[in-house]
Protein backbone atom coordinates (compact mmCIF):
# COMPACT_ATOMS: atom_id res chain seq x y z
CA UNK A 1 0.00 0.00 0.00
CA UNK A 2 1.37 3.38 -0.99
CA UNK A 3 1.47 6.04 1.95
CA UNK A 4 -0.24 9.71 0.68
CA UNK A 5 0.05 12.94 2.74
CA UNK A 6 -2.68 13.98 4.73
CA UNK A 7 -4.17 17.20 2.86
CA UNK A 8 -5.18 20.70 4.55
CA UNK A 9 -8.55 19.97 6.04
CA UNK A 10 -7.95 16.46 6.28
CA UNK A 11 -7.06 16.65 10.19
CA UNK A 12 -8.60 19.79 11.06
CA UNK A 13 -12.16 21.09 11.28
CA UNK A 14 -11.56 24.84 9.76
CA UNK A 15 -14.03 24.21 6.81
CA UNK A 16 -16.42 26.22 8.55
CA UNK A 17 -13.97 29.47 8.81
CA UNK A 18 -12.63 28.86 5.11
CA UNK A 19 -16.58 28.97 4.27
CA UNK A 20 -17.01 32.28 5.79
CA UNK A 21 -13.91 33.54 4.49
CA UNK A 22 -14.68 32.32 0.96
CA UNK A 23 -18.47 33.90 1.26
CA UNK A 24 -16.87 37.17 1.95
CA UNK A 25 -14.02 36.97 -0.73
CA UNK A 26 -16.90 36.06 -3.51
CA UNK A 27 -19.32 39.29 -2.66
CA UNK A 28 -16.39 41.14 -2.22
CA UNK A 29 -14.38 40.42 -5.22
CA UNK A 30 -11.21 42.36 -4.26
CA UNK A 31 -9.93 40.43 -1.40
CA UNK A 32 -6.36 40.49 -1.33
CA UNK A 33 -4.17 37.34 0.48
CA UNK A 34 -3.18 39.96 3.34
CA UNK A 35 -7.16 40.97 3.98
CA UNK A 36 -8.26 37.27 3.64
CA UNK A 37 -5.48 36.13 6.44
CA UNK A 38 -6.54 38.84 8.74
CA UNK A 39 -10.05 37.77 8.28
CA UNK A 40 -9.44 34.25 8.95
CA UNK A 41 -7.63 35.63 12.41
CA UNK A 42 -10.53 37.74 13.34
CA UNK A 43 -13.15 34.56 13.01
CA UNK A 44 -10.40 32.50 14.84
CA UNK A 45 -9.77 34.65 17.96
CA UNK A 46 -13.82 35.31 17.96
CA UNK A 47 -14.11 31.64 17.93
CA UNK A 48 -11.37 31.27 21.08
CA UNK A 49 -13.60 33.56 22.89
CA UNK A 50 -16.23 30.59 22.68
CA UNK A 51 -14.41 27.54 22.56
CA UNK A 52 -10.84 26.32 23.14
CA UNK A 53 -9.22 26.63 19.97
CA UNK A 54 -7.63 22.89 20.12
CA UNK A 55 -11.70 22.26 20.12
CA UNK A 56 -12.55 24.10 17.04
CA UNK A 57 -9.27 22.77 15.27
CA UNK A 58 -10.19 19.23 15.34
CA UNK A 59 -14.21 19.47 15.75
CA UNK A 60 -14.55 22.20 14.01
CA UNK A 61 -17.26 25.43 14.29
CA UNK A 62 -21.17 25.16 15.03
CA UNK A 63 -23.92 26.77 13.23
CA UNK A 64 -24.28 28.97 16.30
CA UNK A 65 -20.45 29.59 15.67
CA UNK A 66 -20.95 30.53 12.06
CA UNK A 67 -23.60 32.58 12.82
CA UNK A 68 -22.20 34.62 15.43
CA UNK A 69 -18.37 35.40 13.68
CA UNK A 70 -20.60 36.61 10.86
CA UNK A 71 -22.79 39.24 13.18
CA UNK A 72 -19.64 40.18 14.88
CA UNK A 73 -16.87 39.99 12.59
CA UNK A 74 -18.06 39.81 8.99
CA UNK A 75 -21.36 42.41 9.23
CA UNK A 76 -19.50 44.80 11.29
CA UNK A 77 -16.33 45.03 8.89
CA UNK A 78 -17.92 44.70 5.46
CA UNK A 79 -20.41 45.78 3.46
CA UNK A 80 -22.37 42.17 3.69
CA UNK A 81 -25.63 41.22 5.42
CA UNK A 82 -26.18 37.75 6.43
CA UNK A 83 -29.55 35.70 7.45
CA UNK A 84 -30.37 32.61 8.50
CA UNK A 85 -33.33 32.03 6.16
CA UNK A 86 -34.55 28.58 7.45
CA UNK A 87 -36.91 27.63 10.21
CA UNK A 88 -34.69 24.73 12.59
CA UNK A 89 -37.60 22.55 12.27
CA UNK A 90 -38.06 22.97 8.37
CA UNK A 91 -40.63 20.54 7.35
CA UNK A 92 -41.02 21.37 3.65
CA UNK A 93 -39.82 19.24 0.86
CA UNK A 94 -36.08 19.58 -0.48
CA UNK A 95 -37.95 21.16 -3.66
CA UNK A 96 -38.86 23.65 -1.43
CA UNK A 97 -35.59 24.55 -0.29
CA UNK A 98 -33.66 24.52 -3.92
CA UNK A 99 -36.35 26.67 -4.76
CA UNK A 100 -36.05 29.32 -2.31
CA UNK A 101 -32.20 29.25 -3.12
CA UNK A 102 -32.84 29.61 -6.80
CA UNK A 103 -35.23 32.86 -6.02
CA UNK A 104 -32.33 34.28 -3.45
CA UNK A 105 -29.59 33.85 -6.25
CA UNK A 106 -32.06 35.35 -8.97
CA UNK A 107 -31.81 38.63 -6.96
CA UNK A 108 -29.58 41.81 -7.85
CA UNK A 109 -26.87 41.96 -5.47
CA UNK A 110 -23.76 39.36 -4.95
CA UNK A 111 -24.81 36.42 -3.45
CA UNK A 112 -23.46 33.57 -1.51
CA UNK A 113 -24.81 30.41 1.07
CA UNK A 114 -22.92 28.97 3.21
CA UNK A 115 -24.43 25.76 4.15
CA UNK A 116 -23.09 22.72 6.40
CA UNK A 117 -23.50 18.81 4.86
CA UNK A 118 -23.01 15.69 6.10
CA UNK A 119 -21.70 12.85 3.77
CA UNK A 120 -21.35 8.68 4.71
CA UNK A 121 -17.82 9.60 5.88
CA UNK A 122 -17.39 13.57 6.97
CA UNK A 123 -18.92 16.70 7.44
CA UNK A 124 -18.41 20.05 6.27
CA UNK A 125 -19.41 23.60 5.76
CA UNK A 126 -19.30 25.22 2.05
CA UNK A 127 -20.01 27.82 0.00
CA UNK A 128 -22.86 27.92 -3.43
CA UNK A 129 -21.27 30.06 -5.48
CA UNK A 130 -24.35 29.38 -7.61
CA UNK A 131 -27.13 26.79 -8.83
CA UNK A 132 -28.21 25.47 -12.18
CA UNK A 133 -31.46 23.69 -12.05
CA UNK A 134 -29.36 19.82 -11.83
CA UNK A 135 -26.05 21.41 -9.48
CA UNK A 136 -24.78 23.33 -6.51
CA UNK A 137 -21.96 25.01 -8.03
CA UNK A 138 -19.57 25.66 -5.42
CA UNK A 139 -16.44 27.96 -4.16
CA UNK A 140 -15.31 25.03 -1.53
CA UNK A 141 -12.01 24.75 0.40
CA UNK A 142 -11.90 21.25 0.25
CA UNK A 143 -11.60 21.95 -3.82
CA UNK A 144 -15.23 20.12 -4.36
CA UNK A 145 -16.62 21.95 -8.08
CA UNK A 146 -20.21 20.59 -8.05
CA UNK A 147 -22.94 18.45 -5.76
CA UNK A 148 -26.03 17.22 -8.23
CA UNK A 149 -28.83 18.12 -6.37
CA UNK A 150 -30.98 15.14 -7.16
CA UNK A 151 -28.07 13.00 -4.94
CA UNK A 152 -28.64 15.85 -1.98
CA UNK A 153 -31.84 14.96 0.59
CA UNK A 154 -32.95 16.65 4.29
CA UNK A 155 -33.65 13.23 5.80
CA UNK A 156 -31.91 10.64 5.82
CA UNK A 157 -28.45 9.71 3.68
CA UNK A 158 -28.70 6.45 1.45
CA UNK A 159 -26.53 5.14 -1.67
CA UNK A 160 -28.55 7.12 -4.09
CA UNK A 161 -28.66 10.72 -2.02
CA UNK A 162 -25.54 10.69 -0.12
CA UNK A 163 -25.56 14.41 0.66
CA UNK A 164 -27.45 15.10 3.44
CA UNK A 165 -28.39 19.49 4.11
CA UNK A 166 -28.88 20.91 7.22
CA UNK A 167 -31.26 23.18 6.21
CA UNK A 168 -31.45 25.35 9.36
CA UNK A 169 -27.77 25.84 9.03
CA UNK A 170 -28.01 27.59 5.76
CA UNK A 171 -26.92 30.84 5.90
CA UNK A 172 -27.49 33.82 3.07
CA UNK A 173 -24.72 36.38 2.55
CA UNK A 174 -25.32 39.61 0.44
CA UNK A 175 -24.10 42.99 -0.43
CA UNK A 176 -25.26 45.58 1.57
Amino acid sequence: MKLLPYEQGYLDGLCGIYSIVNATRLILGDMQEAEAMKLFGDCMRHVQKRKKLAKVCTDGVSANDVWSILRNVVMLKYAIQAERPFPKKWKYPINDYFAKLQDYFDQDKKRTVIISIDHAEWDHWTVIHSLTPKQLILFDSALMKTINIARCTIDNVDKRKPYLIHVADTFFLYEK
